[in-house]
């Protein structure tokens, strides 16, 4: 395939993605049609297909780029300052990031309302697991540097930490309106959290830190690659559709 007419399939891609999220942010994903999706896009419901070739792959595929675009937060961060790749900083961030993507917000948080049953599929399930693995080897590349605590065995570790996030993801739906938090402090409070409980108690050495930011950063971008292969559906595709 000539590299204009990969382009030009990649930007018709992200024009489908595009028309996607605003969709399912709009209606829920249990009222939105691939031929919705299409006309939103301006392009032939046939078109849509030789991306992904069920509605479920295509809404998956949405939530796979923003998975890719809050990773490239991270990396951005990590960047600019090593002692983002600490836990309790990460933590942060990844709430924070979510004021960016609604539709990963409803995923962490299991949202039927706006995802309906697509938080059930097995493909969903898998993507939520992954997430899950990927956490779960960021937490035992931390400790094996010494900036994780290891008076808990991983596994006891990697629960408790989970249990004590998600519940800044979902309480306050739970509370009378006067009791809830902003993001910004819910993303505060999860930090001091983490930091308190999951790290150490002394200081991180900065030149451990300076020393482990290229590995973490190549980690991300690893799974940046995974995502985006998934999130871009079959756009390397040499078939052509006559709708455009």
């Amino acid at each position: 395939m000539a590299d204009g007419d990969f382009s030009k399939q990649r930007q018709r891609a992200e024009r489908i993605l595009d028309a996607a999220a605003e969709l399912v942010l709009r209606w829920g994903y249990k009222r939105v049609t691939i031929d919705e999706v299409a006309r939103r896009a301006n392009i032939g419901k046939g078109t849509v297909y030789l991306h992904w070739k069920t509605r479920e792959a295509l809404f998956l595929a949405v939530l796979a780029r923003d998975s890719v675009r809050m990773v490239d937060g991270f990396i951005a961060a990590i960047r600019e300052d090593p002692a983002e790749i600490l836990l309790h900083r990460v933590m942060k961030r990844r709430l924070l990031l979510l004021k960016e993507f609604p539709l990963l917000q409803a995923m962490f948080t299991r949202d039927t309302e706006v995802l309906g049953n697509l938080v059930n599929e097995s493909s969903a399930r898998s993507l939520q697991s992954q997430k899950f693995l990927a956490t779960h080897a960021y937490c035992t590349l931390l400790r094996s540097h010494g900036l994780l605590r290891t008076d808990q065995d991983p596994e006891t570790q990697m629960y408790a930490l989970n249990a004590a996030v998600l519940g800044f993801y979902v309480i306050d739906p739970l509370l009378p309106p006067e009791a809830r938090r902003s993001v910004d402090e819910r993303a505060e409070m999860a930090a001091t959290l983490v930091r308190r409980a999951f790290e150490p108690p002394e200081p991180p050495d900065p030149e451990v830190l300076r020393a482990l930011a290229p590995e973490v950063i190549g980690w991300f971008e690893r799974m940046c690659a995974d995502y985006m292969h998934f999130a871009q559906g079959n756009s390397t595709s040499t078939r052509e559709s006559p709708e455009e």
